[in-house]
């Protein structure tokens, strides 16, 4: 009866333990558990934090982009306007020149030896013209006109 009594205390004793060991791997298996679902949340937080800097950077680019976009079209409209009003000068300053010279064998036709009748003509919308005047074209109204190299010319006054 001892001996069943010490049997009995023993196997209480060992099932006591077993019971203590299974509570404490138990509740330190839940510990790790918590911690590892906090870091879990902590890990999709951090990551919804990051997709919504990454969408806020993205319609930022977006802005920079529509901006430096309309600064582009800006810079053309501004140079196509420049190269507009620089053709129309060109063509007002050949009307002026023309009807300068015009007035001048007009006017003087003895002092007209050094201006001849208008410009060449290039293309304005082309490449750059050439505007070297050749020597052997005189124009029409000028052709009439010889100089005498001893004869000395009063300048213009317009």
């Amino acid at each position: 009866m001892a001996s069943d009594l010490t049997l009995y205390l023993a196997a209480a004793g060992v099932a006591l333990a077993l019971a203590a060991f299974w509570i404490g791997r138990a509740s330190a298996g839940g510990a790790r558990r918590r911690e590892l679902e906090s870091q879990l949340s902590d890990s999709r937080d951090e990551q919804a934090r990051l997709v919504s800097e990454t969408d806020s950077l993205r319609s930022q680019l977006s802005a920079e982009r529509d901006e430096h976009d309309a600064y582009r079209l800006d810079v053309v409209d501004h140079f196509s306007g420049t190269s507009d009003l620089l053709r129309d000068l060109t063509v007002q300053y050949r009307s002026v020149y023309e009807h300068l010279t015009k007035g001048a064998s007009t006017l003087c036709p003895e002092g007209f030896v050094g201006l001849t009748e208008g410009l060449p003509k290039p293309e304005l919308a082309g490449s750059p013209p050439d505007l070297e005047v050749d020597e052997t074209e005189k124009p029409a109204d000028s052709a009439d006109v010889s100089r005498d190299p001893n004869e000395t010319t009063r300048p213009l006054s317009v």
